[in-house]
C-alpha cells in the first residue's frame, strides 16, 4: 500500500505551479523581444529592396546605355526620353522608350498632353527609332508609323468638298511623310492646311497637317501626332451606287441585276430583284472591284424596306480580296460615309 505524504505532496505541486507563473517584467520583455525580431525583419527586407532596386537602376542604366549605341540621341532628346520616363511605374527603365513602341506610344500620349509643344519633338524622335505599324490591324499613333505605299486621301481643310487629292506614302523623313500622288489631282500650296485620311483593317483614320512642300507629283506633309479614328467597324463600309448581278449560290439560275446601296469588307447591302431572297438565303455576287472582277458568296441575314433591301454578310474569302473591296472603296471614299 502507498501511502503519500500531503505536506511534501503540496509543496511538490505549489513548486511546479510557480514555474507557469509569468511576472509582468517577463511579459514586457518577451514583447520586446518579439518587437525587436519583426523590426528586424522589417530592415532586412527594407535593405535588401533597397540594394535589388540599386542593381535594378544600375542593370537599366546599363542597358539604357547598350540601346543608345545603336541608336546615338541628342542631348534634348535624352532630356526628352528622360521627361517621357515620368510616366513609367519605374522611370528608370527608361530604355523600354526606345525598343517597344507601346511603351513609346503610351509615355508619348502622356507627354503630348502635358507638353502639347513637345509633339514635333515626340515625331522626330519616333522616326529616329523606325517605329512602324507591324500589322494592318493596328491603329497607328502618329504619321509617322504609316508603311510606305499607304494609300492617302488628301483634303484641303479650307475647301474639303472641291480640293482633295488621292496618294501614297512613299517615304518618311524626320519632320514630314512625302506622298506621292496619283492620278490628276489639284496642286497644293506650301503652307497649305490640309487633313489626311487613311485606312487599314482596324477602320478610318485623320490627321491635321500642313503642306511643306508641293511639287506636280508629289507633296511633303508635315507628322502629325494626334491620329483620330473616324470608323470603329472592324471592316471599312461606305455608301455606294454600284451595279452587282446575284443569283442563288450553287446553282444554274440565271443571275439578275441590282445594286449596291453600301458594300464593305464583311457585308454589303443592295435592292433586292423582285423581292425573289430572304433572309437564310445564300447568294452569289459578282461585281468590279478595284477594276477587276470579283465572285463572293454570301448570307441574307436580314431585309428591310419591306423586303426591298437585302442585308447580306460575305462568307470567308482571301484577304487580298478584301483589301481589293476595302481600297476600291476608300479609293471613291466621297469623306461622308
Amino acid at each position: 500500500m502507498i501511502v503519500f505524504d500531503q505536506e511534501k505532496l503540496s509543496a511538490f505541486f505549489d513548486t511546479v505551479s510557480r514555474g507557469f507563473q509569468t511576472s509582468p517584467l517577463e511579459i514586457v520583455l518577451v514583447m520586446v523581444a518579439v518587437a525587436a525580431f519583426i523590426a528586424l525583419l522589417i530592415i532586412v527586407y527594407r535593405l535588401q529592396h533597397r540594394r535589388i532596386r540599386r542593381q535594378q537602376r544600375i542593370l537599366a542604366d546599363r542597358r539604357y546605355r547598350q540601346i543608345l549605341t545603336k541608336h546615338p540621341l541628342t542631348p534634348s532628346e535624352e532630356e526628352l526620353v528622360r521627361r517621357m520616363s515620368r510616366h513609367l511605374k519605374q522611370p528608370e527603365k527608361k530604355y523600354l522608350i526606345l525598343i517597344n513602341q507601346p511603351t513609346f506610344n503610351f509615355c508619348a500620349s502622356r507627354l503630348s498632353n502635358q507638353e502639347p509643344a513637345s509633339a514635333s519633338a515626340l515625331t522626330g524622335l519616333r522616326n529616329k527609332l523606325g517605329f512602324r505599324l507591324q500589322g494592318p490591324e493596328q491603329i497607328p499613333s502618329s504619321s509617322t508609323e504609316l508603311p510606305e505605299g499607304q494609300g492617302l486621301l488628301i483634303v484641303d481643310s479650307q475647301a474639303p468638298g472641291r480640293r482633295k487629292a488621292q496618294g501614297r506614302v512613299r517615304k518618311q523623313g524626320p519632320r514630314c511623310l512625302t506622298a506621292e500622288l496619283v492620278g490628276s489631282n489639284p496642286t497644293f500650296r506650301t503652307g497649305e492646311p490640309v487633313r489626311v485620311y487613311f485606312q487599314n483593317r482596324s477602320g478610318l483614320f485623320s490627321f491635321e497637317s500642313r503642306v511643306q512642300s508641293a511639287r506636280t507629283a508629289e507633296v511633303e506633309l508635315q507628322h502629325g501626332e494626334r491620329i483620330e479614328r473616324i470608323q470603329r467597324r472592324k471592316y471599312y463600309r461606305r455608301r455606294i451606287s454600284q451595279p452587282v448581278v446575284l443569283r442563288s449560290a450553287g446553282t444554274d439560275q440565271q443571275p439578275v441585276h441590282s445594286t449596291f446601296f453600301d458594300l464593305g469588307g464583311n457585308g454589303a447591302s443592295l435592292k433586292n430583284p423582285g423581292g425573289r431572297y430572304e433572309p437564310g438565303d445564300v447568294v452569289e455576287l459578282t461585281f468590279l472591284a478595284a477594276g477587276e472582277q470579283c465572285t463572293l458568296v454570301a448570307e441574307v441575314l436580314r431585309t428591310s424596306k419591306n423586303g426591298q433591301v437585302l442585308h447580306v454578310r460575305f462568307a470567308p474569302m482571301r484577304e487580298t480580296t478584301r483589301d481589293r473591296i476595302i481600297g476600291s472603296l476608300f479609293k471613291g471614299a466621297s469623306l461622308r460615309s
